[in-house]
């Protein structure tokens, strides 16, 4: 049975639901493929909005302002939207599809594996969160107006770390931004362990609420242990009240400047907090680079992975690699004498014609003359007018040797020719003991006195010690 037959969520839209994810108070998740022409397809993540929510108009502008929201927004820390539409009765928003876990996920399993996160690891994570944050904190319209854009649900629960290290922010549905009114502006929007004391309140926020909120993770990340616990009203009280206890109550040799990192991002007057998540995050960078820590992507990454093994489940008839085509195997040489084969190549060509396989043709082929090159007509002769004799033309440059400009790289390249001169009417056995003779008497060096035999304008003249 083909693979498209086998998924039990059906389809919406274009878009081939495979499983269910997660579901919230307003959406549930699914993984889904997208489907396109010559065999194109991709894995989407398509969060459906409830039906009965779609009939709330304030429900359904938030839905639909989370759009329009993540498609402002271009970071490589938050994902990317890909569609909004109503299809078989549901509003729905499809996304980039990120496979890794959440930073909830990875502390509980780390937990019960007993493998704390190290500091290079937590502050690795936290410093791509600031600067997905920072990106949507500042972001401008197509107009140039600031979006004011606040999360207020940062929380480790919407925070996604793939296999390969990347960390990405999701669930901006809540967001406060100034391109929506908001019509409730004193509710409480988020999760109230992860909430700013303003917020808590019910004031109006700004990018300090989500500073807030990195420095509860932070905390958290470091010291292996949850900063506000207890009930929702337990939980308001302590964060509207009181200090924040010291991470160096709860982990002997604390880093002292990474204490102060984390106290001023938690600090309940906003006014002396961290100013932005930028601030924060070249607070932990300049600590990193103090501490000689590195906190990279691979850093991250190896640690994600011994936490995760990664194992891709394989779906039969999904892959796109083609298999390499079997090499024939080459046929066995031919041994024997090369009279022996060229015997036997002439046999095979007299047995092709009998059996008529080649085409002979009555006609000869036509004679093609030739042109018979020397030495002397390659070479190009040399370009002072008075050294070529005058009833000799000059050779035209076959090698193309006049294109190059520069010469002063090229060495000089002397041929031996045993061709005799003119007016050399010496036999050639006489001719080659006069030029073995010159050559053993040539200098060994380019100091040494040049020899009686050395002063003669045969091949081998004055000139061939270099210059």
């Amino acid at each position: 049975m083909p693979y498209a037959l086998r998924v039990k969520h059906g389809k919406i839209g274009r878009y081939e639901l495979l499983h269910k994810i997660a579901a919230g108070g307003m959406a549930e998740v699914f993984l889904a493929r997208q489907w396109g022409q010559g065999g194109f397809f991709r894995d989407v993540v398509i969060k459906r909005m409830f039906q009965h929510y779609a009939e709330h108009e304030h429900a359904l502008r938030m839905f639909q302002d989370e759009a329009r929201l993540l498609a402002e927004l271009s970071h490589p820390n938050i994902p990317q939207v890909y569609d909004l539409g109503h299809a078989d009765g549901y509003w729905y928003l499809a996304m980039e599809h990120v496979s890794g876990v959440t930073l909830t996920d990875l502390c509980r399993t780390a937990a019960k594996l007993q493998r704390p996160m190290p500091l290079a690891v937590a502050i690795g994570i936290v410093t791509q969160v600031c600067m997905a944050l920072h990106h949507a904190h500042e972001r401008r319209d197509r107009e140039g107006r600031a979006l004011k854009v606040v999360h207020r649900d940062v929380t480790p629960h919407n925070i996604i770390i793939s296999l390969d290290a990347v960390v990405k922010v999701l669930d901006f549905g809540v967001a406060q931004t100034a391109a929506r009114v908001d019509t409730d502006a004193g509710a409480v929007r988020g999760t109230y362990a992860y909430m700013g004391p303003e917020q808590v309140r019910g004031k109006p926020l700004d990018k300090r609420a989500d500073v807030f909120a990195l420095g509860v993770i932070l905390y958290e990340l470091t010291t292996g242990r949850r900063l506000f616990r207890g009930s929702d009203v337990e939980i308001m009280t302590a964060i509207v009240e009181r200090d924040v206890t010291t991470p160096s109550r709860h982990v002997a040799n604390y880093p002292a400047e990474l204490e102060q990192i984390v106290l001023h991002a938690l600090q309940r007057d906003r006014a002396k907090r961290t100013p932005s998540a930028a601030h924060l995050a070249m607070a932990l960078e300049q600590f990193c680079m103090k501490q000689g820590l590195a906190t990279g992507a691979l850093v991250v990454s190896q640690y994600v992975r011994s936490i995760y093994p990664y194992e891709r489940a394989h779906e039969k008839g999904m892959g796109i690699a083609q298999e390499p085509a079997a090499a024939q195997a080459p046929a066995p040489l031919t041994r024997g004498t090369p009279a022996d084969l060229e015997a036997k190549l002439f046999a095979d060509e007299l047995r092709a014609l009998r059996q008529g396989k080649v085409a002979v043709t009555s006609s000869p082929a036509p004679e093609v003359e030739l042109e018979e090159i020397s030495s002397d007509d390659l070479l190009v002769e040399d370009d002072d007018p008075e050294a070529r004799p005058r009833d000799k033309p000059r050779a035209p440059d076959r090698l193309g040797l006049d294109a190059f400009d520069d010469d002063s790289d090229v060495r000089p390249v002397v041929l031996l020719s045993n061709k005799r001169r003119g007016g050399d009417q010496r036999a050639d056995g006489a001719f080659m003991s006069d030029l073995e003779r010159r050559l053993s008497e040539e200098p060994a060096s380019a100091d040494a006195e040049p020899g009686p035999g050395a002063r003669g304008n045969g091949p081998v003249g004055s000139g061939s010690g270099g210059g």
